[in-house]
């Protein structure tokens, strides 16, 4: 559920190819000779590497979109040199500028911002005829959602498969600990559980992804979104942030869209573009067929490419090995957890104290806590501890007396406000305020929400 446009635009690119009309270049008249666009494009390309030599990445990207973008305006008269360019360019990223865009890089970055920016290779029609009947052949599969393959999924799996192998590779390995508890959820629900594999696309299963958008957690959801359908979204704590929790509130969410529009190809482009905006695609089309809609350009790339880029995931995570990926060897941090009781507020550090454990496992197990106590205003909150713990430590959580947690005022900042001035008003330091919000230096601008903590000497 995040938006973005990084990286080369090859996403639609065959798309662009098959749907849009022969566009030509009127030639000056008199003048020197213009050079055609295979020479055009062989120049743009030279740029391009001139760039990479340099280690300038972006410079690269951008001639090399150059290069693409003086073919397609040939028209078809261009289609094999342009697929040539096409491959080469899909070869250098793999080998140049896939570490640049890695969602590793980021702490952060939500996957799905880098699966839409995925260059695509071309599909043929022999292409789409071997993955359906290799879909339909494995015997040991049986999905509970209706697997589409055509163009758009194969060009998807063949780039999960190479330029983003190893992204989807570490999806896999966080899964291990999720797709259990995640199936169950939406089971419970009485969904079809092929959507608990919905998070290796929006965040590679990273319960901290955060997207441009500000999407957050393992399901992406957008603050509002969540607050919508259950999850607690404030200054103390994140619920988006619990991939337990989120599952619940997606499970939800997908529900209630599915009701709504009975096609669970519109419920997960809903869930990705947001209902009105894919309401309005309908009613431009006239169709409620997600592909048929897929076909124009009254839904955002990014949409237009979810549903398939989510097919081709899952078709690999069902059939890990016939796609060459595997499964297992991630971190568990949340297999064999159990949850506890505590008096609330209370610091986690006390609590830490009592199990034995480090502090930072703590928070690691709860990382909707936003703050290194649990909720002021809440008696008692459930908290997520090792397995292993003695029964007897355990009871003895109930007993740890609450904390006195100093008192926050929520500000937005408004314009001409400092830091200082802000500090002054609610009798506290530059330096508590930054230290709350995790701020590292003095500037603010207009519109930023700030946790205050009023009388604090540091």
């Amino acid at each position: 559920m995040s938006k973005a446009r990084t990286g080369l635009p090859l996403a639609v690119l065959f798309l662009v190819l098959a749907c849009a009309p022969s566009r030509r270049h009127l030639a000056p008249v008199g003048g020197p000779p213009v050079p055609g666009p295979e020479a055009r494009a062989e120049a743009f390309f030279r740029q391009g590497e001139v760039c990479l030599e340099k280690g300038d990445m972006a410079g690269a990207a951008s001639w090399f979109d150059r290069t693409l973008d003086a073919l397609l305006d040939a028209g078809n008269d261009t289609r094999v040199v342009l697929g040539g360019y096409v491959k080469r360019i899909a070869d250098i990223e793999m080998n140049y500028l896939k570490d640049k865009n890695s969602p590793e890089n980021g702490e952060h970055e939500a996957f799905l911002d880098q699966v839409i920016a995925t260059p695509l290779f071309p599909s043929s029609e022999q292409d789409v005829r071997e993955l359906e009947q290799k879909v339909s052949e494995a015997a040991a599969v049986s999905y509970s959602l209706p697997v589409v393959v055509n163009p758009q999924v194969v060009s998807f799996l063949k780039a999960f498969q190479t330029i983003r192998h190893d992204g989807i590779q570490r999806a896999l390995d966080r899964m291990g600990e999720f797709i259990g508890p995640f199936r169950d959820t939406f089971r419970a629900h009485g969904l079809p559980e092929d959507l608990a594999y919905l998070p290796i696309i929006e965040s590679g299963f990273r319960v901290d992804a955060t997207s441009r958008a500000r999407a957050r957690g393992a399901w992406q959801f957008m603050a509002s979104t969540a607050r919508l359908f259950g999850l607690r979204v404030d200054w103390q704590v994140d619920e988006r942030l619990d991939p337990f929790k989120a599952a619940e509130a997606a499970a939800r969410f997908l529900k209630h869209l599915f009701e709504q529009y009975n096609d669970w190809y519109i419920a997960l482009a809903c869930y990705n573009g947001g209902p009105r905006r894919v309401e309005r695609a309908m009613r431009a089309v006239q169709s409620s067929d997600f592909f048929a809609i897929n076909r124009t350009r009254h839904i955002r790339r990014e949409t237009r490419n979810y549903v398939p880029a989510f097919l081709a995931s899952l078709i690999i995570a069902r059939s890990p090995a016939e796609y060459g990926f595997t499964l297992g060897g991630g971190e568990a941090v949340f297999a064999g957890s159990r949850t506890a009781m505590v008096p609330s507020p209370v610091y986690l550090a006390h609590v830490a104290e009592r199990l034995g454990i480090p502090c930072d496992d703590l928070k690691r197990l709860n990382p909707e806590l936003l703050r290194d106590f649990t909720p002021s205003n809440v008696g008692h909150y459930r908290l997520r501890v090792p397995g292993d713990v003695d029964e007897a430590v355990l009871a003895g959580l109930e007993r740890i007396p609450a904390s006195k947690i100093p008192t926050y005022n929520a500000y937005r900042v408004r314009p001409g406000d400092s830091l200082y001035a802000i500090a002054r008003r609610f009798a506290t330091t530059v330096r508590a305020i930054k230290k709350v919000n995790g701020l590292r230096s003095n500037l603010i601008r207009p519109g930023m929400n700030l946790i205050i903590p009023r009388g604090a000497d540091d």
